[in-house]
């Protein structure tokens, strides 16, 4: 077992440190080290009142800080003040000197300011407290959220000015389900711009999978254009970039204070500690998707979402299934899942889809836009099929037959929610249970799922009325693999069909028609 040091271990050492003897050019050898610039710098500007507090303003773990104040502390740069239970680290006379003279830290600008960096998103001020401040939670200051608005060179500053701790419990609150639950726009907060003044606008996020979409609405509802480096984030970047740049200098600042294991703080490390470990980071995620916060849930709702993690293990699949149907039909999802599939995995199993995911299914992110893959994954597999450009699939029979289900598909009552299919595999062959919506809408629903398992491969997925990243590339594979875009396009304008005779030839609804040859000009 690994020896461990105690606090009051760690102080002692560090105290005792402050009469050792030590070279003069020490300083340069230890100010050679980055990290022990940064942690300069640090003291020069805030004064911490903790090693704890140091820490939490260098976003390091205390033993790593602990180990470096040693290296400043014999260099002369810096020294640990015994008051009682705390050690307060303070810059030295010396220490102050080379700050100055490496620009970390500038005396007669009182405390700096961190320099922005071109990626940053979000940054802080904090405004001096009051004498009420001090003894409550509210930290008055303002949130800027650094975008780029199509029509601008330049970011445009959004403010947002008021409590910012309570902004901050309010969205690690909600944390699970901001970044987890697809597509649910969540309005984050509001804000104002320079460039518009007398003008509110919110800011929403909507999840779309693995990546997360901001949009500014004013309160006219007319939306900002936003580039897209200001508009489309992964959603762990976007969440590093919320705790980095918000939220952990709102904690350090309590700190900084003497306000220590506040509300935020709680919040904060209860998120952190489940984004360490991935068996509870995988329910977090799941509850989030479902609405709900994962904490404080009854046994038979941790109980439903322990389920579902065993049923569905494929993470994108398992939040796609849980944000359509939510935690108030959690129950019956997996009821009317588990029932269809015992009477239907046999007469619905498709062994030749295995097959021909092997010959058609290619690297997804070299394909650029979701419908773009789902585009050339169908075409791709009429090929394979050996299927003409104009030839009909013959509707969910003759799509049954092709990847080996016999004599055609039996079709399920209503799903709940958005939910519209499921698939499991046993062993290597899917089967498919699909709701019964009429023959036109239940194919397509039918050639969304085998499209989803060509590019995905996924043991269990679902189809649902979503409109994220893996329904779409579903949806485009669907709408190419039943009425291909050159066939209609040449039916509409060369052959001068209707859209309802060429609806007809394909077995699809009219808004499928519409959507291919509007898609073949975007």
């Amino acid at each position: 077992m690994p020896n461990t040091i105690s606090a009051s271990a760690m102080r002692d050492r560090l105290l005792a440190r402050v009469q050792a003897p030590r070279a003069n050019d020490d300083w340069v050898r230890v100010l050679g080290i980055p990290g022990h610039r940064d942690l300069l710098g640090l003291i020069a500007r805030h004064n911490p009142p903790s090693i704890g507090a140091l820490a939490d303003l260098a976003a390091r773990a205390q033993p790593n800080v602990s180990r470096a104040l040693t290296a400043l502390v014999a260099a002369g740069l810096v020294e640990i003040v015994s008051s009682g239970r705390r050690s307060i680290p303070r810059i030295t006379d010396t220490g102050a000197t080379k700050a100055r003279e490496l620009g970390l830290y500038n005396s007669d600008e009182g405390v700096a300011t961190p320099s922005l960096s071109a990626d940053d998103l979000f940054s802080v001020e904090i405004a001096e407290s009051t004498a009420a401040e001090l003894s409550s939670d509210n930290i008055e200051g303002q949130l800027t959220s650094w975008l780029w608005l199509a029509s601008s060179r330049e970011r445009a500053a959004a403010r947002t000015e008021g409590d910012l701790d309570a902004l901050g419990r309010k969205l690690l609150a909600n944390w699970w389900r901001i970044l987890y639950r697809r597509d649910a726009p969540f309005r984050l907060w509001e804000f104002t711009l320079e460039e518009m003044p007398g003008e509110d606008f919110g800011l929403i996020a909507t999840v779309r999978g693995a990546s997360i979409v901001l949009q500014a609405r004013a309160s006219n509802n007319r939306m900002l254009d936003l580039e897209k480096g200001s508009r489309v984030f992964s959603v762990s970047a976007f969440e590093q970039h919320l705790i980095d740049e918000f939220l952990r200098p709102l904690a350090s600042h309590h700190r900084l204070k003497g306000r220590s294991s506040r509300p935020l703080h709680a919040l904060l490390q209860r998120i952190e500690d489940s984004r360490g470990h991935p068996t509870e980071r995988a329910f977090c995620c799941t509850a989030g998707a479902l609405g709900v916060t994962p904490h404080d849930l009854s046994d038979e709702r941790a109980q439903q979402i322990r389920d579902l993690l065993a049923l569905i293990a494929d993470e994108p699949a398992r939040l796609d299934f849980s944000s359509a149907v939510l935690i108030e039909s959690l129950g019956e999802g997996l009821l009317w899942t588990t029932q269809e599939l015992k009477r239907f995995r046999n007469r619905n199993a498709m062994p030749a889809l295995t097959q021909l995911r092997g010959a058609c299914a290619s690297d997804y992110s070299a394909a650029g836009r979701p419908y773009r893959h789902g585009y050339a994954l169908a075409r791709s597999a009429r090929k394979c099929l050996g299927l003409d450009e104009d030839e009909p699939v013959k509707g969910i029979e003759g799509l049954s037959k092709l990847l080996g289900a016999g004599g055609g598909i039996g079709l399920s009552p209503k799903a709940p929610g958005t939910l519209r299919a499921f698939q499991d595999s046993e062993g290597e062959v899917p089967s498919f249970v699909v709701e019964d919506e009429g023959p036109r809408t239940s194919v397509f629903t039918l050639a969304r799922g085998v499209g989803d398992f060509i590019a995905f491969g996924s043991r269990t997925s679902c189809v649902a009325n979503l409109y994220t990243d893996r329904q779409a590339v579903g949806r485009a594979f669907a709408a190419e693999f039943l009425a291909p875009q050159n066939a209609v396009i040449h039916m509409m304008e060369e052959e001068d069909l209707p859209k309802s005779k060429i609806a007809d030839h394909f077995g699809v609804s009219i808004s499928v028609i519409d959507r291919q040859h509007e898609n073949a000009f975007n």
